[in-house]
């Protein structure tokens, strides 16, 4: 397939790895969500098994193990049925209503009290799955991101309710946070063993780097998904908002879009090399030996690294998944965005 968008992109110079077994990962996964109680009848798990949050999981993190594997998966089987609820239905154009059903999730989210839903006590195993054996400031860190997500969700409502087009200047970081990229990106330290220090992770280049590669993960997302959401009246996409804004066709502003791609390339590119620069410059303290200044920077590069691995394995995976499929072509004239 040639791409009218991304072909030629130095997004596919990426590097792609792969876990092994995914199909053993997607029927676990559905068979959480079944036990769970988190599908809705019959369609609902098949709409999942087709969806395949294994695969994804296998494409963006390829050095988990077996169990972290299967943690991945669950989160996006519970990411993916939570968000077509809202997105494909009456409840994601009734903020109120949305506000008041997502009380049970960001609760548990936020540790403020136990689930009293099925998709509660959903959210509740994963956030204990994914902060066994990780220290309180990781497992805090992740509980607000995800509760960022449950907020973000929300906002998109009250836009689709309004019947409002996002403003530019405000979309990319809404789009991070709606897309609950930040959380999802949390899980390579636990799957990958590796654990930044605060004074690492909240440092600007590692931060300009983090939302270089969710913008990433992002765009390249709403490329592959324009032409869907543009039928279903969705506005929530960056090629949309930026066609509405810029008075342009859809191709026009896909080609913008994938050039902002391409932008937010270099971006991580030089702040990795910024962050280098910080990590060598740190002064020895009772707190920052020798030892842990060279364990850092290992850790930071491993994790520069993690984050173009999902890049590049969620855009593998959105090139087969049917969840991207629609009637309506993604690039506006007949053609998915993507490559082969």
């Amino acid at each position: 397939m040639s791409p009218p968008v991304l072909g030629g992109s130095p997004v596919w110079d990426l590097p792609a790895r792969r876990a092994a077994n995914p199909s053993a990962t997607d029927e676990a996964a559905v068979r959480w969500a079944d036990a769970t109680g988190l599908c809705q009848g019959p369609a609902e798990s098949g709409k999942l098994r087709l969806v395949r949050p294994g695969l994804l999981a296998a494409w963006t993190h390829p050095a988990a193990d077996e169990a972290d594997l299967a943690l991945v998966a669950m989160w996006m089987s519970w990411l993916f049925l939570l968000d077509d609820r809202i997105d494909e239905g009456a409840l994601g154009r009734d903020t109120d209503l949305l506000e008041l059903r997502l009380q049970d999730l960001q609760a548990v989210a936020l540790g403020v009290s136990g689930p009293t839903t099925s998709m509660g006590r959903g959210l509740a195993e994963i956030i204990g799955l994914a902060g066994g054996g990780m220290p309180t400031w990781w497992r805090l860190r992740f509980r607000r991101n995800v509760a960022d997500y449950l907020a973000a969700c929300v906002w998109q409502a009250a836009h689709r309710q309004a019947g409002q087009v996002p403003a530019p200047a405000d979309f990319p970081a809404r789009r991070r946070a709606f897309g609950a990229i930040i959380p999802s990106f949390d899980l390579i330290e636990r799957t990958d063993g590796v654990l930044l220090a605060p004074s690492v992770h909240c440092s600007r280049p590692y931060q300009v780097l983090l939302l270089a590669a969710a913008d990433l993960v992002c765009w390249t997302n709403d490329l592959m998904t324009a032409g869907k959401e543009a039928a279903l009246g969705d506005p929530h996409n960056l090629v949309l908002v930026t066609a509405h804004h810029e008075k342009l066709d859809r191709p026009a502003a896909a080609r913008i879009v994938s050039a902002g791609c391409e932008r937010r390339l270099r971006d991580h590119a030089r702040a990795r090399r910024e962050l280098g620069a910080l990590l060598s410059g740190v002064k020895e303290g009772p707190d920052r030996s020798r030892a842990w200044q060279a364990r850092q920077v290992r850790q930071a590069e491993y994790c520069a690294d993690a984050l173009l691995l999902w890049v590049r394995g969620h855009l593998e995976w959105g090139l087969v998944t049917p969840r991207y499929d629609h009637d309506v072509p993604d690039d506006g004239r007949g053609t998915r965005v993507g490559t082969r």
